[in-house]
C-alpha cells in the first residue's frame, strides 16, 4: 500500500498499524560495501569558462565577496562585486615603479646629497 511508509502514524486505522507490524517483524537486509570502481569510472568534474573565469577573479583578488545569503530552502546565493576598470596608476605608483630598481642604498645617499 506505502513504498516509503505512511506520511504518519495513525492508531485508529488497522491497515496502517498491520503496515507497521508487517514492517517490524522483516529485518533489514545486510550492510554490503560497494567495491571500489576503477578510477576511470570516475566522473570528473567538468569546469565551463564562466566558472574558470569567476574562480580566477576572486583568486587574483578582480571580484570580492559582497554577500552571502542563505535562505529558508538552504539555498546559497554569493553576491559578488568588481570592476572591469584598470586601476589608474598615481603619480606616487609612477614614481615607486621608476625608483624600484634603485639599490636602497645609492636612494638614501641620492636623498641626503639633495639636503646640501
Amino acid at each position: 500500500m506505502y513504498q516509503n511508509g505512511p506520511p504518519h502514524y495513525n492508531p485508529y486505522n488497522a491497515n496502517q498499524q498491520y503496515y507497521y507490524n508487517q514492517q517490524s517483524q522483516s529485518t533489514p537486509p545486510p550492510f554490503q560495501p560497494q567495491q571500489a570502481s576503477n578510477q576511470n569510472n570516475k566522473k570528473k568534474p567538468q569546469l565551463s569558462p564562466n566558472t574558470l573565469a569567476v574562480v580566477t577573479a576572486l583568486l587574483t583578488n578582480a571580484l570580492t565577496v559582497q554577500s552571502v545569503l542563505i535562505d529558508k530552502d538552504k539555498t546559497i546565493q554569493v553576491l559578488l562585486e568588481g570592476s572591469l576598470h584598470a586601476p589608474k596608476k598615481s603619480e606616487l605608483d609612477i614614481l615607486i615603479d621608476q625608483v624600484r630598481d634603485v639599490p636602497v642604498g645609492d636612494f638614501i645617499n641620492s636623498l641626503l646629497n639633495q639636503e646640501k
